[in-house]
């Protein structure tokens, strides 16, 4: 008889086992933190082996940059196609706000763990955190034209975030109408 940590995956395509692994370690990771989290549990949680893993990602380590840089992606993704880059700016801020805004609503995981290597002054992933953060600067300063302005939004965007995750009884049109005010477009 099979032990308990025998596992028989059911067969899919590579691209698609893949985020499954991804997904089962972005819980894992957003809700126990990186030392706090087994490649056993994630494996189990994922309906795969923790040889598997290994294959795919070589270390935890690797899983868990694999799974930041997915969710940073993930996130610049969502905000430039969130409108037209030829729209007028202020559309195009209210557009991009409410897709992270969805973003953060829809893939909290993702986003605990971005914010928590964001927080995380000289981390393993400072570069790649502080990448993600200068692209999105970089988008609001298309906006505003004012490249320290971009990048006090950019913080100012992550601290609302983070209170309204705490504060769900504000809608997300809320949250997107008060960084609206702080750009300067809402009276």
């Amino acid at each position: 008889m099979p032990s308990a940590s025998t596992h028989t995956p059911r067969r899919m395509p590579r691209a698609e086992r893949e985020q499954e692994m991804l997904r089962a370690a972005g819980d894992a990771f957003a809700g126990h933190g990186f030392h706090d989290t087994s490649m056993e549990a994630i494996a189990e949680a994922a309906g795969i082996s923790k040889p598997m893993l290994y294959n795919y990602f070589g270390s935890k380590h690797g899983l868990y940059v694999a799974y930041v840089m997915r969710s940073g992606r993930l996130l610049m993704q969502s905000m430039r196609e969130a409108a037209s880059p030829d729209g007028p700016a202020p559309e195009r801020l209210h557009a991009g706000i409410l897709a992270f805004l969805t973003y953060v609503e829809e893939h909290g995981s993702g986003w605990a763990v971005l914010q928590r290597e964001m927080l995380a002054q000289g981390g393993s992933l400072a570069a790649e955190v502080s990448q993600l953060r200068e692209g999105i600067a970089s988008m609001l300063n298309s906006i505003f034209d004012d490249e320290p302005f971009a990048h006090a939004f950019t913080g100012a965007g992550e601290s609302l975030a983070g209170w309204w995750l705490a504060h769900p009884e504000h809608s997300k049109d809320q949250i997107a109408e008060v960084l609206m005010k702080i750009a300067g477009f809402r009276p």
